[in-house]
């Protein structure tokens, strides 16, 4: 009785190990999201820099029971007047004053979610960053598509992947067109903000375009970012717990034939979720082990003493 005592004992203690185990992992291993909740904000320069282009107006302003970041173009790009689309008019921009200090590491935060209010006919929202690896250039800039003319609606994209899909679309800037490197990599220690964005040169957003932000933020994967649920420092959320995020391509063209793109952020998630399993069975198993052979060990220095 006494030894089954003991093996019971151990085989308890185990189980709790693995169950200790597996939360430590967890914790380990989920990072906090980084969250620019602008409601935070009285004045608009106290989170952006004052630099803008395309006459536009930014404000933290109250949309209802929101507190938000409001853009707006006052003159913007007529396409009347230039049906080439040479000019830069209507690309509004506004950067997020020290972005490094609150340490978004692109090899941890892939992605990025929003919540987005369009009174506009623009279907694409632009951002620039500077990484360890390029400055502020066309190489880290990224057109995300947003709804024209709706309500606030979450967005969800996997930068790294929305970076990869972008390069090609402007082959004709980038320095070697041959080339699509990822530089969505390492410290972010710039990020832009460009608004409303209608096509490749200078964003042409129009007269009277607005856009409300409620929140962007930075998450380390795509559960993460579903599972979120904003709760602002000021005034309402717009966006419900219950309401799904748009569906988002991540720069994918209409006829693009390319439809993998979910199924391709589904699996790097999921290598992701695998890695941690991997490393807590290991360490369970390990522990277990220990635990065996601890029993065994000490089993056998008592039957030596009764022999």
């Amino acid at each position: 009785m006494g030894k089954k005592s003991k093996i019971s004992k151990a085989l308890s203690f185990a189980i709790i190990a693995v169950i200790l185990c597996g939360i430590f992992s967890f914790n380990v291993f989920a990072a906090d999201p980084v969250i620019f909740d602008f409601s935070k904000y009285d004045n608009v320069t106290d989170i952006l820099s004052a630099a803008t282009g395309g006459d536009g107006q930014f404000a933290i302003a109250n949309d209802g029971s929101a507190v938000v970041l409001f853009a707006e173009c006052l003159d913007g790009y007529d396409p009347n007047d230039d049906p080439d689309g040479k000019s830069l008019k209507g690309d509004l921009y506004a950067s997020i004053n020290d972005f490094a200090s609150y340490g978004v590491d692109a090899d941890v935060y892939q992605w990025m979610r929003m919540s987005v209010k369009n009174e506009g006919a623009a279907t694409g929202f632009e951002v620039h960053f500077s990484s360890p690896t390029k400055d502020l250039n066309v190489e880290t800039s990224i057109t995300f598509d947003i709804n024209p003319n709706s309500g606030y609606t979450a967005y969800i994209y996997n930068v790294t992947d929305a970076c990869k899909k972008y390069y090609p679309k402007r082959a004709a800037d980038v320095e070697n067109p041959d080339v699509y490197p990822d530089h969505w990599h390492g410290l972010i220690d710039k990020f832009r903000l460009d608004f409303m964005y209608y096509g490749e040169s200078g964003g042409h957003a129009r007269t009277g375009d607005k856009l409300y932000i409620e929140y962007i933020a930075f998450f380390d994967s795509e559960q993460a970012a579903k599972d979120f649920v904003f709760t602002p420092a000021k005034g309402e959320s717009q966006i419900k717990p219950t309401e799904e995020p748009a569906p988002a391509d991540n720069g994918n063209d209409a006829g693009d034939s390319d439809n993998s793109s979910a199924d391709k952020d589904k699996d790097s998630d999921s290598d992701g979720n695998n890695m941690t399993l991997i490393i807590i069975i290991a360490a369970a198993a390990v522990v277990v082990i220990a635990v065996i052979v601890f029993v065994v060990i000490k089993s056998g220095k008592g039957k030596g003493k009764e022999e």
